[in-house]
């Protein structure tokens, strides 16, 4: 097998080496330069090298030596409507849940001093309401939110067409609070919204069919970034800020130069279906790209190759209505966090299911580790601890809606056999 170089975490992406066209629209026109040697199958997320092996395909059987389990710690109760999304802040200290109703609860996350203790999570507790006036009857939902990088700042994207910016920890404990300010510029309901790496830009897609890149501290619309033809669903920036790329339902990813705005390559998620990407993200590293789509499937992409190639996929789960994130969780440089039962070792992908469960698959092999069932109802929210991938948070379309706080667990370390 050809090896390819380890990709530099602190490396920018060559925008122009993915920039071949001027028409957004002709997809059989997006080109890159071809390195022969990235036709080796070979996946790294994170400045690890580890062995690829597409052809094989999914399993959905799960060996005893593999096995992994989830165990939950707190379940978390307040919304009087179905949860739409979960986030951990990007320090680890707040959790966030977003419902139909337009309510934002903002939990504190306290994690043990101890590096031996059993516990995980010492404790979570309900730190502050949002809300958009006292009146909660016909109100929005939310679909989406997001956190400044320095955990500050929230913005929620909902069906009122508009942008909402909230300050949640300067707002007095277990208090009611309403947005500090609104942007506005969306002709439809606003879908998802994602900060760069720094804090500075926002970008915002939404039923209107159209990216919009917003100067965040200036409160300001930067740019339009038109192309799309149905809802745009899902977004991202790289690493470095420099590309941002969108998904929608029109079944297209495309990836976008965040200065210009100028459309740098167009992929067709799934050519026999024309299935609507729901989700997507770059790998730590931004090496790679992985969707989810209205087919039940996972992808993980190079995109630096001519039209996008998949190099890698996971199925079984349901996933035919909802958007459902995928999340890559990237094993720390040491395995042992704390605790001596709470191990990851490998790297996973994790997602949620139409049947309520959860599933978890090794990201080299697509082997499956863990199918549990979570929730009643689909299981649409999932966020992953900043600093303790082992920790993680679901919510699902429940009539009693939920949130769930799990640690995620091994019976033996992934890769060692068990004694």
């Amino acid at each position: 097998m050809t090896e390819l170089p380890l990709p530099d975490t602190n490396s920018t992406i060559d925008v122009l080496s993915l920039s071949t066209k001027n028409d957004p629209d002709d997809r059989k026109e997006d080109r890159v330069p071809e390195d022969p040697q990235q036709s080796a199958q070979e996946l790294s997320i994170n400045n690890r090298r580890v062995d690829d092996d597409a052809e094989e395909g999914p399993k959905t059987q799960i060996s005893d030596s593999q096995r992994a389990c989830a165990t939950v710690t707190h379940t978390l109760k307040g919304h009087g409507r179905s949860i739409s999304n979960v986030s951990f802040s990007p320090d680890g200290t707040k959790l966030s849940s977003s419902s139909a109703d337009g309510v934002i609860l903002i939990w504190h996350v306290i994690l043990p001093e101890e590096e031996k203790a059993s516990n995980r999570l010492a404790q979570v507790e309900f730190m502050t309401k949002l809300v958009d006036g006292e009146d909660t009857e016909g109100r929005e939902g939310i679909n989406d939110v997001a956190w400044s990088p320095d955990s500050e700042y929230l913005v929620s994207g909902s069906d009122d067409h508009a942008i909402h910016v909230w300050a949640p920890s300067q707002s007095p404990a277990t208090a009611t609070t309403t947005p500090i300010r609104k942007l506005l510029g969306h002709s439809h309901c606003v879908y998802c919204v994602k900060f760069n790496p720094i804090g500075t830009l926002l970008i915002s897609g939404s039923f209107d069919e159209t990216v919009k890149v917003w100067d965040f501290l200036g409160g300001k619309l930067l740019r339009t970034l038109p192309g799309h033809s149905e809802v745009v669903s899902c977004l991202d920036f790289s690493r470095d800020g420099s590309v941002i790329v969108s998904g929608s339902f029109d079944g297209l990813i495309r990836m976008w130069d965040t200065t210009s705005g100028q459309c740098l390559k167009t992929m067709v998620v799934a050519q026999e279906t024309n299935a609507p990407v729901t989700c997507i993200n770059f790998t730590p590293n931004s090496r790679y790209l992985i969707t989810c789509s209205l087919d039940s499937t996972v992808r993980i992409w190079d995109y630096r190759s001519k039209e996008g190639t998949v190099v890698k996929s996971y199925t079984g789960h349901s996933n035919i209505k909802y958007s459902i994130p995928a999340r890559v969780i990237s094993r720390p440089n040491t395995t042992k966090l704390l605790g001596t039962q709470n191990i990851i070792s490998r790297d996973l992908v994790m997602m949620g299911s139409e049947d309520g469960s959860l599933w978890v698959w090794d990201l080299q092999s697509a082997e499956l580790v863990l199918r549990q069932p979570f929730h009643q109802d689909s299981t649409i929210g999932l966020s992953i601890h900043p600093t303790d991938p082992s920790i993680f948070a679901t919510a699902g379309l429940d009539k009693d809606p939920t949130v769930k706080i799990c640690s995620l667990s091994s019976p033996t370390p992934f890769n060692q056999p068990p004694n």
